[in-house]
């Protein structure tokens, strides 16, 4: 088994052969991390002083041109070793504006290596002349899997620049994590079939029942891609049962009892088939009766409940509108409805700050985890993922609410250990929640004000910047 290749190795041997610039797959955020830190220390990485100069006028002239705050992106921890290298890392534990700026010099050709997770494979939108992939799995909710064919795809396939390569190159780096012949095989493996993402939910239901009866849902439901696809596996389940049993049924020396068991097996299988194409119609049934058990349907229709919930756009609708109409959120403050908010809205498998005591009493904590229990015990997500309340991601929040600048906060959470991008997310999608609540004005506007001044006091600089900087590079032409 082969030692693992170190960064400063990968660069001198890219640098060797003219493979620069390129991309280099890691199978963790760390690992992206330490790739930088390494190249910062060596000194056969370091560039010289005239392309220094270029690469940080470069990244400051993006700064300006995006109207990005400079500081932020010059006091940021690895700005140092990507003047000095050009060696960048990119992965979701960092600041959305610092992985556009990356991906802008990426695309102006003024960096050499571009360190990633390979999880963010598929969302990066530069190529390289070299792609250098070092593991032959990634990271999962529960554990780690080999790379499918699409993924890999999505990885090699960043490999070649249009107009300035004849060919894009992906290498492969064995190594104690990367099997070479285990790539061999998944690069020619077939892409993996269409499946598709549909599910009946909640959100999504509120807001066709508004304007459509059940019968619409249903047929809405029973023309979706999902109901299609699990049509043709039931179709093929059939075809396999029926042949099966017409080949055990002109078997003249079976016995009696040999014929039953081929008689249970073939109507065993064709029960399968009628569940499997049954599935999405059985799983609308399952949430309408949720959404009746909890108040938000009634005979078919929306009851007044639905109606304003439906206003609510959002993954949380079930939680947020059990809070709602249990007055929970009424009496708070505006940086405690945003505290309440945030809890809901973490990614449980994150880690967020934990070495403040939360603001927050705890009461209300407890309130919003009976309304989860209470969802959870009326309506079964299909996606397999429970929400959890999180104090720590409300303190998290409401300490940003509360700093004077992201300069100021970013320090305390390098001190406990917490990723910058991972917080990022937590704010954009507790400001997601809350404009989502902002527009209940109708029924609730004393709510509505608070919920949209408190996504307004946390989507600030350097947050606000990013998203409008991602909103104009996706409106730039390809």
């Amino acid at each position: 088994m082969f030692g693992e290749f170190p960064v400063n190795k990968i660069l001198a041997l890219l640098e060797r052969d003219n493979l620069l610039p390129a991309i280099l797959f890691r199978t963790s955020r760390r690992q992206c991390d330490i790739d930088v830190e390494r190249a910062e220390q060596s000194r056969s990485a370091q560039l010289d002083q005239e392309q220094r100069a270029a690469l940080e006028r470069e990244a400051l002239a993006i700064a300006e041109k995006y109207g990005l705050d400079k500081q932020v992106l010059t006091t940021y921890p690895q700005y140092p070793a990507l003047i000095s290298t050009g060696i960048g890392a990119h992965h979701a534990g960092q600041l959305l504006i610092w992985r556009l700026v990356l991906e802008e010099l990426m695309s102006r050709g003024m960096l050499r290596l571009l360190v990633a997770t390979g999880t963010v494979a598929a969302g990066v939108d530069f190529p390289a002349r070299t792609v250098v992939v070092t593991a032959h799995s990634k990271r999962g909710m529960e554990g780690f899997d080999v790379l499918s064919a699409a993924e890999f795809q999505q990885m090699s396939g960043r490999a070649g620049r249009r107009g300035k390569d004849a060919v894009g190159i992906c290498l492969i780096a064995p190594g104690p994590f990367c099997d070479a012949r285990v790539l061999h095989r998944v690069a020619g493996s077939p892409p993996e079939p269409l499946r598709s993402a549909y599910f009946a939910a909640p959100s999504t239901m509120l807001n066709l029942l508004k304007f459509r009866n059940v019968d619409d849902l249903r047929f809405t439901v029973s023309k979706s891609l999902a109901a299609f696809l699990d049509w043709k596996d039931a179709e093929r389940v059939r075809a396999s049962v029926s042949a099966e049993f017409e080949k055990s049924s002109s078997n003249q020396n079976l016995s009696s009892e040999q014929r039953k068991r081929v008689d249970k097996r073939y109507r065993r299988g064709q029960r399968e088939a009628d569940d499997i194409e049954a599935r999405q119609g059985q799983a609308l049934e399952l949430a309408l009766r949720g959404l009746e058990t909890l108040g938000y349907v009634e005979k078919g229709n929306l009851t007044e409940k639905g109606y304003w919930a439906a206003n609510l756009c959002t993954t949380l609708v079930l939680e947020l509108g059990e809070a709602i109409a249990d007055h929970l959120l009424a009496d708070l403050t505006t940086w405690e409805i945003v505290g309440a908010v945030a809890a809901l809205a973490g990614d449980p498998h994150r880690s967020y700050l934990n070495v403040k005591r939360s603001p927050m009493k705890r009461e209300v904590f407890r309130a919003i985890e009976g309304v989860v229990e209470r969802v959870k015990n009326a309506y079964r997500n299909p996606t397999g993922v429970d929400v959890v309340v999180q104090p720590d991601a409300a303190t998290t929040v409401i300490s940003w609410m509360q700093a004077e600048s992201w300069m100021e906060f970013a320090s305390l959470l390098r001190l406990s250990g917490v990723a910058e991008g991972d917080v990022a997310r937590l704010v954009t999608q507790t400001a997601d929640h809350l404009n989502q609540i902002s527009r209940l004005e109708e029924t609730h506007p004393e709510l509505a004000r608070q919920a949209a001044e408190g996504r307004k006091l946390i989507l600030r600089p350097p947050l606000s910047e990013a998203i409008e900087l991602e909103a104009i590079q996706d409106a730039q032409p390809s």
